[in-house]
């Protein structure tokens, strides 16, 4: 098995009010097998808006980097924006 990186990323839904823990659970059921989900929070934005930030686990070695996670994300259900906050390469 290769090495894998760490990704965060801030998910901003269309609009107030969406159900962010329905969001990460369609985030993760989106997401092909390499991927893992490992954890998810809630941010707080402005006017009642909040973000997602998603800590996803991928293969370190995938083609195009995080450009295919992103437009899996991209095509989920009441998601407006993605943006790659970090990258990191983990290491055992």
């Amino acid at each position: 098995m290769g090495s894998e990186v760490a990704v965060v990323i801030k998910v901003l839904p269309d609009e107030p009010g969406v159900d962010l823990d329905r969001m990460a659970e369609d985030i993760k059921k989106a997401l092909p097998p390499e991927y893992k989900l490992m954890r998810y929070e809630k941010e707080p934005i402005a006017f009642g808006l909040e973000a997602l930030k998603l800590l996803i686990f991928m293969p370190e070695d995938f083609e195009g980097g995080t450009s295919q996670l992103e437009n899996i994300i991209k095509k989920v259900n009441r998601v407006s924006e993605v943006e790659i906050l970090m990258v990191t390469r983990m290491t055992l």
